[in-house]
This record gives structure tokens, sequence and C-alpha cells, in this order.
């Protein structure tokens, strides 16, 4: 088959392969990530090109910066890698920001455009590395006397500011593997899977009044998307899934999409060592 003398990208997004041509040489010629290309055309390994082959070329998912926000919170949103962020955009530490700033996202990013800022998990119904809405269940009340400790333990990382531009939504409890981890308050079920990069095996937890917890990093889940909990029932194990080397849960409270810090609504105190 002979190819078509011209192989810029046409009007509707679409690439005439020609000889010579590779998926590298392609996505450097456009400027898309290889695994973009390969997702955009159903490309199987060893992923050879013929000559005369109709590609689609997707364009580039760009993020602008809004106030408040970092690579951190912005590489959670999009489900990838502060690392992986950064390396797309050539940023080195500190992974300064700065407002209006236009980011590519790398291959395999969830979600298009936007300038909307957001930190928070990926609340979904059935795609979870898609989306944000939280499935419509109608949490029981909660407890007057607010929200209890998931698990005991050492506290290894508070919520706020960290070093390198990053930003903990949350706090980090040191624990021994497979300690039992506690429902915070009665709620219903939102989230249940490992799809999200970095959290490994992730519960959320609706409660009454917009108010969400998160339970990341654990050995394994106890329940099940949709189900009722009540305050202090065992929803999981603690473990090291995702992005952390030792046993720990990482523990979130948020009103609606707004992470707070757990400490100030944590009513029952624990016996753990700070840093």
């Amino acid at each position: 088959m002979t190819a078509s003398p011209a192989s810029a990208s046409s009007s509707d997004g679409s690439h005439i392969v020609r000889k010579g041509e590779t998926l590298y040489s392609l996505s450097r010629r456009y400027d898309v990530p290889l695994r973009t290309l390969v997702a955009a055309n159903g490309l199987k390994s060893p992923y050879t090109l013929a000559v005369g082959q109709r590609l689609s070329v997707p364009s580039a998912q760009v993020h602008t910066v809004a106030k408040g926000e970092t690579g951190y919170s912005i590489s959670r949103r999009y489900g990838v890698t502060v690392s992986a962020l950064m390396q797309e955009n050539k940023i080195r530490p500190p992974y300064t920001l700065a407002i209006g700033q236009t980011l590519r996202l790398p291959g395999g990013a969830a979600g298009n455009t936007t300038t909307v800022a957001s930190s928070s998990p990926r609340v979904v119904t059935s795609t979870p590395a898609r989306g944000r809405s939280v499935p419509r269940a109608t949490p029981p009340p909660r407890s007057p006397s607010g929200f209890d400790w998931p698990v005991s333990g050492k506290l290894a990382s508070r919520y706020g500011p960290k070093q390198d531009g990053l930003h903990n939504d949350g706090i980090n409890i040191i624990a021994r593997q497979g300690t039992p981890v506690k429902a915070s308050d009665a709620g219903v079920v939102v989230y249940a899977s490992n799809a999200l990069q970095g959290y490994g095996n992730l519960l959320l937890v609706k409660h009454s009044g917009g108010w969400i917890t998160a339970y990341a990093h654990n050995e394994r889940l106890l329940v099940r998307q949709g189900q009722q909990v009540t305050k202090g029932q065992v929803i999981a194990r603690v473990g090291n899934t995702g992005g952390v080397s030792e046993p720990q849960l990482h523990f979130e409270i948020r009103k609606g999409r707004q992470a707070l810090d757990p400490l100030r609504y944590l009513q029952r105190t624990q016996a753990s060592a700070s840093p």
C-alpha cells in the first residue's frame, strides 16, 4: 500500500503512517505521550505500524494551575504520580508552580483540560479512573461524639505542606501489618478499590452532612461499595499497598471536596508518638 505524501495531522486529529515512521517518532512529532497514542488506537504489543495506516492523534491533555494548587494536589486529581507529572513538564525540585501555568499531563492521566482546583480522591460508581461524582446513597446519622481514630499507632506524618512542594491532605499512622482499621463514624462506602494510583487499597466512606473519610494503603478491604457501616466497625486491615514502604494507614477527613486536618476533628485520643 502506498502512503500519502502528506504526513501532518489532519483536521480530524488523525495521521497517515509513512514509511519509516514509528509510534515513538510520532509521539515526539505531535508531542503526545506514547501511552496516549497506544490507548487512543487500541494498539497491542509489539505496536507494529503499517504504511498507510490511519492513526488517531489525540490532543495533549493540559491543566492550568489555579491558586492554592501544588504538584501533589494536581497529580492526585488526575491519578498520576508527582514524579511523572514533573518529568513530563521538565520541572525540578522544589516543584514550584505559578498561577496560570500550563502543565502537560502524562499519558494515562484521567480527565481533560481543566482549571478547577481539587486534590481529593476520585469517588466513582463504576470506573475509578474517571469521574468524580459520589454515588447517591443516604448515610445513617452521625454519632454525636464525632469522629474516632480509625487505628492506633505512631503518627508518622501530619496534615499540611511537606518538602518538595508536596502536601499531605490527611495524616499517616504507622501500625502493624494486618491491624484492624475501624470506621471513624457511621456511613456508606462509596469507593472500595485499588484503582487510584499511589493509594493502594482505598476506602472512602460517606457520612451525613457532606462528610467523607478516606482510608488508604490497606492490606485488604473488608467492605464493599454501597455497604452501610457502623462507627467502630472493622472495614479493612493495615498494609503497605500503594506508594508506601512500611505498613501504615493514610487517613483523611473531608467536608465535601475540602480536605481538613483530621487532628482537629478526631475526638478520642490515642497513645502514640508524634513527630
